[in-house]
């Protein structure tokens, strides 16, 4: 681990603030600065998430990455990705109500699809697009209903309605929990998706069709995610225990390949 070499870079990078400067803005002790920074003691989780809340960085990042050989600007350039990845940084979500003053669930059909990643916060956009009220959604939360085409994520068919919920923290996603992810460059589609930020600034999206291979996506690129909550559809979804057992199979297999090709790449560098 590199928490206390990384604790004394960022503390001095941070206008070469003293430990005494830094410890009551942490609430603890100077003398234990000291002994974090020498490696004498081990600061509890709540202080470790303290410090990295405190850098704008990540605990996987405090812990696991050594500072001092990433150059300031790609520092800066991980702390901006952390503000955009959870919110803090401005993005704008646009919505749009009802006469009552309820949110709308706006659909975005198969047609609409490719301006939506252009006019994704354009109120006049969203306006034109068909809404919907569906009482049985749990209240107090954004849905926005999109349209899927092509087969990619059995068994749901094509065409397709799916109900997302909005999430505005993305490193709160679990791994190989469904969303409807907006890109600059993909559009939308409907992926199992992987949280690799803190790894490589990515997000690993999966497709339930072994047809389709998997491909990571930067972090930078994506406009809005949103978490899969319901869906509508005029065909009832059928799938055999022995499609789930191959799939399984060769999901595993793929993982497994993944790790050793990039193994492999590190060992190469």
């Amino acid at each position: 681990m590199y928490l206390s070499k990384n604790l004394k870079f960022l503390r001095e990078q941070n206008g070469r603030q003293s430990q005494e400067a830094l410890a009551n803005a942490l609430g603890v002790t100077r003398s234990a600065i000291s002994s974090y920074e020498d490696g004498r003691a081990e600061p509890k989780l709540v202080v470790m998430n303290k410090v990295a809340h405190y850098f704008n960085i990540t605990l996987d990042q405090l812990l696991n990455v050594d500072l001092s050989n990433t150059s300031e600007g790609g520092l800066e350039n991980q702390k901006e990705l952390k503000k955009y990845t959870s919110g803090q940084n401005f993005r704008v979500l646009t919505i749009t109500v009802d006469h009552e003053d309820n949110e709308n669930i706006e659909l975005v059909p198969e047609k609409a699809a490719a301006g939506y990643a252009r006019g994704f916060a354009d109120a006049e956009f969203l306006r034109e697009l068909p809404k919907y009220q569906l009482p049985f959604l749990s209240k107090g939360r954004t849905y926005r209903a999109f349209e899927i085409s092509g087969d990619s994520m059995l068994p749901l068919r094509p065409n397709s309605i799916v109900i997302g919920e909005y999430v505005e923290n993305w490193n709160e996603i679990r791994d190989g929990q469904v969303c409807v992810v907006v890109s600059k460059n993909e559009g939308i589609v409907l992926k199992k998706v992987f949280n690799k930020i803190n790894e490589r600034g990515t997000l690993l999206l999966k497709s339930s069709n072994i047809a389709y291979s998997p491909y990571e996506i930067s972090a930078d690129e994506v406009l809005e995610i949103w978490r899969f909550a319901a869906y509508i559809s005029k065909d009832l979804p059928e799938e055999h225990s022995s499609m789930l057992d191959l799939r399984r199979a060769f999901t595993r297999l793929e993982d497994e390949f993944r790790e050793i090709k990039m193994a492999y790449n590190k060992l190469k560098v």
